[in-house]
């Protein structure tokens, strides 16, 4: 029953969000919400946790990985990133009395402020009169004797909205991994709404080690503009490898894990050092010890270091996280804080009202 509900949510997903008219572009950009968002223990591995590292959220990098879920299972992140010019939230939640695993991640990211200057160009040519014709009026250039009017400098917001919902299925030594993913995106006076699919793998192949793969976008991801216009997006393959060495006399263990990322939409920064123009290499290594505390260092996809700490108790963990500034960007840093804990503690709790 449950298995043919969740066919019925994909057939009538896309019915609804499928593009029967406007004019169709291949993007590279548009999901932003999706590539951007993160809690504080995978950022700071620089994202390489395709195989799952027990976060909360695991499921946005794998869908495979919902039986791998950590026990503190209810999630809040907040994100500065860009020396605060970017600001997002992040909220994962496990969806209960179902006979498979369900998880749904909810997740905002907005940018305010943005100037827009469309209307502040006096364009009226040499002359600087309107409506004579004369050379330069009208062609959108600032020509001379042209100039840019001030006081019709106006500000707009970008917004976007991603929910996405997952389950996964166990066969043997593997976990199978699927996600319906929804954004909703306002620039402006523009609004968009787009709908995909992800499918994921994960496998423990050796003692201590697993191997994990994702394909994201596997629909080619709609996107569909309220003027009309449709942007699709193409998928995007992760392959990652994973392995656990335990120090059973120090309480220690220490995680290693590499991701390698095709994506075929091309290349998306100019930041990047590895590979050709759309490969990426990530990197990520997790050190706990007592499974209490966790020192974190990675790389991620822009050959940025990533820096992390964790924090965990029996309910209840803190995570914090750092990226650095992509070099020579100007951009500024990233920092992340994400809290999470455990859903019966909240049953208790409700048990003792």
């Amino acid at each position: 029953m449950q298995n043919y509900l969740l066919v019925r949510i994909v057939f009538i997903f896309f019915i609804t969000s499928y593009p029967i008219f406007g004019q169709t572009y291949w993007v590279k950009y548009g999901w932003q919400v999706f590539e951007n968002a993160g809690d504080a223990r995978t950022k700071s591995l620089g994202s390489a946790v395709v195989t799952s590292q027990g976060a909360t959220i695991a499921s946005l990098y794998n869908p495979a990985s919902i039986n791998l879920n950590a026990k503190h299972n209810i999630h809040y992140t907040h994100q500065n990133r860009l020396g605060g010019m970017i600001n997002s939230d992040l909220i994962g939640i496990p969806l209960k009395n179902f006979k498979r695993p369900f998880n749904l991640i909810l997740m905002y990211e907005g940018i305010d402020k943005i100037p827009d200057t469309r209307d502040m160009l006096l364009d009226f040519g040499l002359d600087g009169m309107p409506g004579t014709g004369d050379i330069g009026e009208g062609n959108g250039q600032v020509d001379e004797g042209e100039r840019l009017d001030r006081d019709k400098l106006s500000y707009f917001s970008q917004k976007q909205t991603g929910i996405h919902l997952s389950t996964s299925w166990n066969r043997g030594a593997y976990s199978y991994g699927m996600a319906i993913k929804s954004l909703f995106h306002n620039v402006g006076e523009f609004s968009s709404t787009g709908i995909g699919i992800d499918l994921g793998l994960i496998s423990s192949l050796w003692n201590n080690g697993k191997i994990g793969f994702l394909i994201k976008d596997i629909s080619t991801s709609w996107q569909v503009w309220n003027n009309g216009t449709v942007e699709r997006f193409k998928p995007i393959l992760i392959l990652g490898f994973s392995h656990q060495h335990d120090f059973e006399n120090q309480n220690l263990k220490v995680i290693g894990s590499a991701d390698f990322k095709w994506d075929t939409n091309g290349s998306k920064n100019i930041f990047k050092t590895f590979g050709s123009n759309n490969t990426y290499l990530m990197l990520g290594l997790n050190i706990k010890y007592k499974e209490r505390i966790a020192l974190r260092v990675g790389q991620n996809q822009i050959n940025v270091t990533t820096l992390g700490l964790g924090l965990s108790w029996s309910d209840i963990s803190l995570d914090y996280a750092f990226i650095g500034e992509p070099i020579n960007s100007g951009l500024g840093s990233t920092h992340l804080i994400s809290f999470s804990l455990d859903s019966n503690l909240i049953l208790r709790y409700i048990d003792k009202l």
